[in-house]
């Protein structure tokens, strides 16, 4: 390593024990040629004293430069030992020319060290400078009075007082620093779980928001769960409610999985938790929740529902129950729209349906000269149907004709019921001929088809008058066309019943008697 990026990667406490050690040779050296030089005696012992002092910097330079740098706390521990030979050494040295020359040296370097190694058995170190001083003192002056024996020890336990109190202060500071930065990373901590309950809690308010703006629920699947993976992460997911009544799946989004694997997540099987093999990975199914006859299952890869947290599940668990909720709406919407056009009884469509169909094909076939035909059929006698089964066999005979009448049509006819026993289809690009085979299929359906009498057995047979019309030979618009197929039908019923009429090309005025309006009436 480079010398500059050794002494760069230096912590304060390098460079405070280099500063003081140079400064401090520096000070022997200015006091070695002011007063020790012309001293013979002294001379050598302070020549020895900075000698080791400088080669001691020397050594400890080298050991906190090397790659593999020895401990502070034990570099420092050779310095207390050889600073005490030290000082001890220049005690000796300039004890004829000062009382107490290095007392102050004494004194600091027991601060210094506590400062510096900040460990409980700093303090010991402290006894070592102390005995030096003793040593020293002692070798310079002996044994004077007890007075003098007191101010030594006093002297002494000054060197321990302070390195104690230091020790105490330096303890006290870091444990209060200790508590501050548990404080501290507590604090963070609770700020990073509230940062994520907001999050959270946006994303569910978010979810809510998203699913409960549209009735179209299944339009929001794939935007729901990249919600759900900016708080609970899961790239790769698919999401199911299912209805456990009908053992039906009545909503579902994917996210991450291409064809193929969606398709393995389509079927029953996610009723409940079953480990499933997509492909490339292991993904798993979990009940999030269920209620009101509906069990939410998400499915991801293994791992990631091993690692859904408490919280990640409270939320996910949120999310479930206002999917339920909004997936109840948008079936319940979806009824309601279904039965805006649609006969409760016969499950044909209805009278508003068949005027707003009609009205649109109308308008097509005018449009690119197409032609339309409309067919009217009445059932025959069914108020003497009624008086004979009674009205729950006739209800059951109405409900019955709608599988009838779709059985004999195209899928592009529409099929209504007009009101009563009567219904209506609408039979596209149709002219009168095409109208006629339709209507005679119907008839002959109706006529051979067998209805269930009130023990369910096929019993009742029951007929049909049908009158048609076609757009434009007999009709130029809706209003004539529908006046032009129910004259037919009122012929049909007045020459016999069970029959197909077409209205006359021109229309006119047919002398009836009343016993015949009457047959037509029942």
């Amino acid at each position: 390593m480079p010398i500059r990026k050794r002494i760069a990667g230096f912590d304060g406490r390098h460079s405070v024990i280099v500063v003081a050690r140079v400064l401090g040779g520096l000070v022997l050296l200015g006091a070695y040629f002011l007063f020790a030089r012309d001293d013979s005696r002294g001379q050598p012992l302070v020549a020895w004293a900075i000698g080791a002092w400088i080669a001691w910097t020397v050594v400890m330079l080298v050991l906190t430069l090397r790659s593999n740098p020895c401990p502070f706390h034990r570099v420092m521990t050779g310095t207390v030992i050889l600073d005490s030979v030290v000082f001890a050494v220049l005690t000796l040295a300039f004890a004829s020319q000062a009382h107490d020359p290095f007392y102050v040296w004494y004194l600091t370097e027991v601060v210094v060290v506590v400062l510096l190694i900040r460990t409980r058995w700093a303090w010991m170190l402290g006894w070592a400078l102390g005995t030096s001083y003793v040593a020293s003192r002692l070798a310079t002056v002996g044994y004077e009075s007890a007075m003098h024996n007191f101010v030594l020890v006093s002297n002494v336990a000054v060197f321990v007082i302070v390195a104690r109190v230091v020790e105490a202060a330096l303890s006290a500071e870091d444990n209060r620093t200790e508590t501050l930065e548990r404080q501290r990373a507590e604090a963070l901590e609770l700020n990073a779980r509230l940062e994520r309950s907001v999050d959270e809690l946006r994303a569910v308010t978010e979810i809510t928001e998203l699913i409960h703006s549209t009735l179209d629920i299944d339009s929001v699947g794939p935007a729901l769960l990249d919600i759900l993976d900016r708080v609970v992460h899961v790239p790769i997911a698919s999401l199911f409610v299912i209805d456990t009544t009908k053992q039906e799946t009545v909503f579902t989004a994917n996210r991450g999985l291409s064809g193929a694997r969606r398709s393995d997540y389509s079927g029953l099987e996610l009723v409940r938790a079953v480990p499933v093999d997509s492909g490339d990975n292991a993904l798993s199914c979990v009940d999030l929740l269920e209620q009101k006859n509906h069990l939410v299952v998400l499915c991801a890869e293994q791992g990631v529902l091993e690692a859904l947290t408490r919280d990640d599940r409270i939320v996910l668990q949120a999310v479930a129950a206002e999917l339920i909720v909004a997936v109840e709406n948008s079936r319940l919407y979806r009824l309601t729209t279904r039965l805006a056009v649609t006969d409760e009884l016969t499950n044909l469509h209805n009278y508003r349906f068949l005027q707003q169909r009609l009205d649109d094909e109308i308008h097509r076939a005018g449009r690119y000269g197409k032609p339309l035909s409309f067919i009217m059929l009445d059932l025959d006698k069914f108020k003497t149907l009624n008086d004979t089964y009674g009205h729950l066999v006739g209800d059951s005979v109405l409900a019955e004709m709608g599988p009838v009448l779709k059985s004999v049509v195209r899928e592009v006819d529409v099929v209504a019921r007009y009101g009563g026993e009567e219904f209506s289809i609408i039979l596209p690009e149709t002219d009168a001929s095409g109208a006629f085979i339709a209507a005679e299929k119907v008839r002959e359906a109706i006529s051979l088809h067998r209805f269930a009498d009130a023990e369910g057995e096929p019993r009742i047979h029951i007929t049909a008058s049908i009158g048609l019309a076609s757009y434009p030979v007999h009709a130029r618009d809706k209003e004539s066309l529908l006046r032009a197929a129910d004259d037919a039908l009122y012929r049909a019923k007045t020459t016999g019943r069970n029959r197909v009429r077409a209205p006359r090309l021109r229309l006119g005025h047919v002398p009836i008697d009343e016993a015949s309006l009457k047959e037509v009436a029942e």
